[in-house]
């Protein structure tokens, strides 16, 4: 017998299915831009793991640029991803403090694959990452793609983080930046990067220093970090690049219902990539890659006449990729590769040090039909710890050139690797667990039936099979329960002659287990997200708000309350020859909403900072 409101809400989600299809172009959209287009732009992502135009993508795919980041009032990849409809990131406290907590579509944070760089940065034991040590100075854009993407990226049940650094440039034999802020509490923020080309061979090299006394009594954080990138060009038709990255911080964390003591965490992040490419054809071209990436955590419990350690946990790994990309006289798109990584990690509490691997060959197939294209993928993964997974995906996409939208569909399978901890942990580890796997269903669009309204929605479905919970009786964890992740996103942009831009958007999900009929707390359910911004020549203004419904098991929480950003940039007058300099100032949580997510981590209310830019 299937439940009277759960049938009621699935006929609800068809009505707006077909009233999606029937009645476009007056619909949907899977894209949101945070800029002020006036058509849909030819935006190039790389959902296929190689480069396709936005508009011919069936995946749901967000993209931001730097432009768009720049004038965000952000400073790491977890403050721009707040921001995002359909995106849920969850940050502890003030500035610095861990935001390891990501969700797509309602997911669990391990179904969120997190990349920069091509290499992979969750944690090996415990798939996560720590957003809020993500500086922004050295990207170039970040793409989230919403759903199962395993068919091009493996385990990643819920979507994907992309995150693509900056190149060279090589239009500009030298060029250099440099931003600094000053905030309350002594909050410094310092970037600067250099950029430059050299005959066959261009260079990037950049830094960032950050450091407050924070927003309540150890809550203080420092960071250090740098990013180098070098390009040599081999002849007209190869490339060999190196890209290395840097990051250490450390942060206090306040714990209120522990009062006894405060944590002092530290964490050191590394990698460097190899690649080379080379298009022996104007149709073909081949890249190969090399990747090393190491990680290391410690955290312990300071009380007022000594410490304990609480955590130290270390993972190290290598992996490469080989791909080979073919376009057929537009009528084909193919790319196929082959990945592998291995490593291993170690916990302070572990007795052995384990080792993970996985071995994976794909392929993904774009076919133009006219206005239609389809995408047709397939990988399998074979994993040391759990056995192998078959992902395939389908879906296409039509553009209606008359009314300057499309409409996109796809359906896929994806698989969420169990976190190697969860099996060899040598207490409560659980060999036999599988792999969390679903059935995903998207469908979308967008459509701009003038040079000043574009609207976008989608429809989201994930059948979610050996879900892996916590077994009090056992002491456990097992996989026991299937879930239906289910919802809808979307919004409206309306633009102007003179730069202004507004957007409101939203997203709903609804988790529940499927044998028992409930909704699954502590995911949140309705997320609405606001914008007005005005971009002049020397002016640029953005207010953000964002309101969530976490529909939170804590009685403490106190939520569903916009919560608004706001950044003013002012572009100097100087001469083009002596740089760009601009002046901006920050004040965040403008309201001053008091509003708690979780009883241990206060946010902090109304706050100010502000600064210089320059660039020549």
């Amino acid at each position: 017998m299937i439940p009277v409101h759960r049938t009621c809400h699935a006929a609800v989600m068809s009505c707006l299915a077909v009233l999606l299809l029937s009645h476009i172009p007056y619909a949907i959209s899977a894209e949101i831009s945070m800029g002020t287009p006036y058509t849909l732009e030819p935006v190039v992502v790389t959902a296929t793991r190689a480069p396709i135009r936005a508009d011919q993508t069936t995946a749901n795919v967000t993209v931001i640029t730097a432009e768009e980041i720049e004038r965000l009032p952000a400073t790491s990849v977890a403050e721009v991803l707040q921001y995002i409809p359909g995106v849920y990131v969850e940050i502890n406290s003030g500035p610095g403090s861990f935001a390891g907590t990501i969700s797509i579509q309602g997911s669990e944070t391990r179904h969120v694959a997190v990349y920069q760089d091509n290499v992979p940065l969750e944690m090996m034991a415990n798939p996560r990452t720590d957003l809020s040590y993500l500086p922004i100075g050295n990207i170039e854009k970040i793409e989230i793609y919403k759903g199962a993407a395993s068919a091009a990226w493996g385990s990643s049940l819920g979507g994907v983080i992309n995150i693509i650094t900056k190149a060279p440039d090589s239009e500009q034999p030298f060029s250099i930046s440099a931003t600094g802020s000053y905030g309350e509490n002594q909050t410094l923020r310092t970037r600067a990067a250099a950029s430059g080309t050299c005959g066959r061979l261009g260079w990037l090299v950049s830094g960032v220093h950050e450091k407050s006394d924070g927003f309540f009594d150890h809550s203080e954080y420092r960071q250090n970090g740098g990013y180098a990138k070098f390009d040599y060009a081999l002849g007209q038709t190869g490339r060999i690049s190196l890209a290395t990255f840097t990051d250490v911080g450390r942060e206090a964390q306040l714990l209120p219902a522990y009062p006894d003591y405060w944590d002092d965490r530290e964490q050191r992040r590394t990698y460097e990539k190899l690649s080379f490419e080379i298009a022996p054809t104007d149709a073909t071209k081949l890249t190969t890659e090399l990747w090393h990436h190491s990680y290391d955590t410690h955290i312990d419990d300071v009380y007022v006449d000594h410490r304990e350690l609480y955590n130290d946990y270390t993972d190290e790994s290598w992996g490469g990729s080989v791909r080979w990309q073919w376009d057929a006289a537009k009528s084909h798109a193919v790319i196929a590769g082959f990945d592998i990584d291995w490593g291993e990690y170690d916990w302070v509490f572990y007795e052995d040090t384990y080792d993970t691997r996985n071995w994976a060959v794909w392929a993904n197939d774009t076919i133009a039909l006219g206005s239609v294209h389809v995408n047709v993928g397939l990988r399998y993964d074979n994993n040391l710890n759990f056995g192998s997974e078959l992902s395939p995906s389908l879906g296409a996409v039509y553009r209606f050139s008359r009314y300057d939208a499309l409409i996109r569909a796809q359906v896929s399978r994806g698989f969420s690797a169990p976190p190697p901890a969860l099996i060899n942990d040598p207490t409560y580890g659980n060999p036999d667990l599988k792999a969390e796997t679903a059935i995903n269903y998207q469908i979308g669009g967008q459509i701009q039936p003038n040079r000043y309204v574009k609207a976008e929605l989608n429809l989201f479905r994930a059948d979610v099979d050996d879900l892996i919970t916590w077994n009090y009786d056992t002491e456990r964890h097992q996989n026991i329960d299937s879930v239906t992740r289910q919802g809808i996103e979307g919004g409206v942009s309306v633009f102007s002659d003179f730069g202004l831009t507004l957007y409101f958007g939203g997203t709903y999900v609804d988790v529940f287990n499927e044998k028992t009929d409930e909704r699954i707390e502590d995911i949140p359910k309705l997320i609405y997200t606001a914008r007005v911004q005005y971009a002049g020549q020397r002016f640029t203004n953005t207010l953000v708000g964002r309101m969530v419904d976490h529909c939170s098991s804590f009685p403490e929480t106190r939520d569903k309350r916009f919560v608004w950003d706001y950044k003013a940039s002012i572009r100097l007058p100087t001469l083009e020859s002596h740089g760009r300099y601009h002046l901006f100032a920050s004040i965040h949580n403008l309201t001053d909403s008091d509003y708690i997510v979780r009883p241990n981590w206060p946010k902090p209310g109304r706050w100010v900072e502000g600064g210089l830019q320059f660039a020549f």
